[in-house]
């Protein structure tokens, strides 16, 4: 695709609740998104952030930012994210409006001099239940739905994503574009000996380690890594390290089944929290990515392993042949020896890690930041007259 082309100021506003809100996940692709908007076509948009508390001073803003924050009066606070933004629009004279996270405001009658553009990152909750309370999934349900139908753009992350939402509700593929995404740029640096050291130190991490990274739920799979992890012969039982938010239900299920092989895994199974900032070098610093996960809109953290320079094992399924690319060893998920070969695979074979890394370097300029801002960039262009 041809670069945008550079026109007249337009006025840009997005959905910023994740962006303060989130420190992980959709509040990344926020940040990511917005920043690099600013970053890579300075001058050809002014941005507004509307966010339903103030944060002028939030530590997720980078310095000297030039984003227009827009809060509700305290008054209308409440439903202000849903109701109250059409008139805040039009307040400010925008000309393009995002959802960024599967939803765009009510509007009785639709302003006919907004376009509105949402980004819909997956709808596992129709497929994995578990993950999700009966009130959850009628509330995403009728959002995203909504979103959809009132959209002049919808963004899907992925071409599976795409297919998936369209599907679901009959949406037009022409209405459909896939916009990747893209890593922080925290992934693409090259550290120093002593900034290794100083993350191992902190974390108290091993010198070698699989690695996972993501929400510890039902759909995410862990259960399967760790199976795998145990079949393993002694010698290839690296220490694997899981960094992740737990769901409680699913959590006790993981707990269950370490319980069963205690005696093996001893301190070899680490769950941490890391910081945002550290997560780069925790990644470079891993033998093996796992991800067996069951869905996915995307697969951030597959990309971020890829970026990383380290092999992957991932799932056969969803979104993630397509993020993973030619490099990545795929697996049935729902299949413990699988994973557990794969994890040999990379294991015994030094040449084959190699090869799986270059290939993994080569597939991730497909979602490189310039290339997925272009496309934007084009997108909200061809709304305007």
């Amino acid at each position: 695709m041809d670069g945008p082309i550079i026109a007249r100021m337009i006025n840009v506003a997005f959905d910023a609740k994740r962006f303060f809100k989130n420190s992980t996940g959709l509040g990344n692709y926020s940040r990511t998104l917005i920043i690099n908007l600013n970053k890579y076509q300075p001058g050809l948009f002014k941005l507004f952030l509307f966010s339903s508390i103030s944060n002028e001073n939030s530590p997720l803003l980078p310095e000297k930012h030039p984003f227009n924050i827009i809060n509700p009066p305290w008054y209308r606070n409440f439903f202000w994210r849903i109701f109250g933004v059409p008139r805040d629009c039009k307040k400010n004279l925008i000309h393009i409006y995002h959802g960024l996270s599967n939803e765009l405001p009510v509007e009785f009658g639709k302003n006919l001099k907004i376009k509105w553009v949402v980004t819909i990152h997956d709808i596992a909750f129709l497929y994995y239940k578990m993950d999700y309370s009966l009130f959850d999934r009628f509330i995403h349900l009728q959002k995203i739905k909504y979103s959809c139908q009132k959209a002049d753009v919808v963004i899907a992350v992925s071409e599976y994503t795409k297919t998936d939402i369209c599907k679901t509700f009959n949406l037009p593929p022409e209405k459909v574009e896939v916009v990747y995404q893209t890593v922080n740029d925290n992934f693409k640096k090259t550290y120093t000996n002593v900034e290794f050291q100083h993350v191992v130190n902190l974390y108290h991490l091993p010198n070698h380690y699989f690695l996972s990274v993501g929400s510890i739920t039902a759909r995410k799979n862990l259960l399967s890594a760790l199976k795998a992890w145990k079949g393993l012969p002694t010698e290839y039982q690296r220490p694997f390290l899981i960094i992740g938010k737990p769901n409680r239900k699913y959590f006790k299920i993981i707990k269950e089944e370490l319980d069963l092989f205690k005696e093996i895994y001893s301190n070899k199974i680490m769950f941490r929290n890391v910081a945002n900032e550290h997560l780069p070098i925790v990644y470079q610093n891993a033998e093996i990515f796992i991800y067996p996960s069951y869905f996915e809109g995307f697969g951030i953290p597959v990309l971020e392993a890829l970026y990383s320079g380290i092999p992957v094992i991932t799932s056969k399924t969803t979104s993630l042949p397509e993020v993973g690319g030619p490099g990545a060893y795929l697996v049935d998920p729902a299949n413990y020896e699988e994973i557990r070969a794969g994890i040999l695979f990379f294991m015994q074979h030094k040449e084959q890690r190699e090869h799986a890394v270059n290939k993994g370097l080569e597939h991730v300029k497909k979602f490189d930041a310039q290339v997925v801002n272009d496309k934007l960039v084009n997108i909200y262009q061809s709304l305007l007259p």
